[in-house]
């Protein structure tokens, strides 16, 4: 199935008409955040929040089905890694024959994984309800040049672009008979009929891109015409001078303490 040329789902709530820069702002705040605060419970905090926001935004359950795919597998190699070998590791959490796994390293294998559901969720949350023209154009009318606001375009494209690609190149190839369920070693042989064409499309899509920019003189030196404003009130450019102020806050309570 199709997925569109952007992660953005459709909404008519608050956080949709929020300004890009201050969800931008917000983003990377939390992410920031995640990795400042010094334990679990401070983390887990802000993956509440972050789990609020996504539900009044009405993405949480698409959220959800993306966390468990990507955070899973990460997050359980982490705690067995960090639970086997790391170099605090002292108190036997499970017996494991000649290996066990201590309680210290599986405790920062869980904080790390938290830290990056964190970055996940902030992510996400920003994909989900931000058009990636209006954060182009946006940039672009804070003095930004349009090659970079493509280029930010762009990025947040290539995720569901590539997805799609996948999508359909794997369907025409089992359409065709290859086998890609099953055994492991299945699985491996059918890796270069299923890749090589997504990365020849990548190729012939990115020749043709730059081709149709060409075309439309994106590259001449003229002055550029605004397509339209994204509205920005006084109220929402203090809320991110505020967020940014919680950055050397937290980092200032770190030095002095912060538990």
């Amino acid at each position: 199935m199709a997925r569109g040329i952007s992660l953005y789902v459709e909404g008519q709530s608050p956080l949709h008409r929020v300004h890009p820069l201050t969800k931008g702002t917000l983003t990377l705040v939390i992410i920031a955040l995640a990795f400042i605060a010094p334990s679990l419970p401070w983390v887990l905090a802000l993956g509440l929040i972050v789990l609020l926001l996504l539900a009044s935004a009405g993405v949480l359950a698409r959220f959800l089905a993306i966390l468990a795919a990507l955070l899973f597998p990460i997050g359980a190699l982490l705690v067995i890694v960090q639970g086997l070998v790391n170099p605090a590791n002292r108190e036997v959490l499970v017996p494991l024959g000649p290996l066990s796994l201590y309680r210290e390293g599986v405790l920062v294998g869980i904080l790390t994984a938290a830290r990056l559901a964190d970055l996940i969720g902030a992510t996400f949350l920003f994909s989900f309800t931000t058009r990636p023209a209006d954060l182009a154009e946006t940039l672009m009318q804070h003095g930004l040049s349009p090659r970079f606001g493509y280029v930010v375009q762009s990025v947040l494209q290539l995720i569901p672009q590539t997805l799609e690609t996948v999508d359909r190149i794997r369907n025409a190839q089992q359409a065709r008979g290859l086998e890609i369920r099953g055994r492991l070693d299945r699985r491996i042989r059918a890796f270069l009929p299923l890749m090589m064409p997504v990365v020849l499309s990548s190729l012939v899509a990115t020749q043709e891109r730059a081709m149709a920019l060409e075309v439309r003189g994106f590259g001449l030196k003229v002055t550029r015409v605004t397509r339209y404003r994204i509205p920005d009130s006084v109220g929402q450019r203090v809320l991110r001078w505020a967020l940014l102020l919680l950055l050397p806050l937290a980092l200032l309570a770190r030095l002095y303490g912060w538990r």
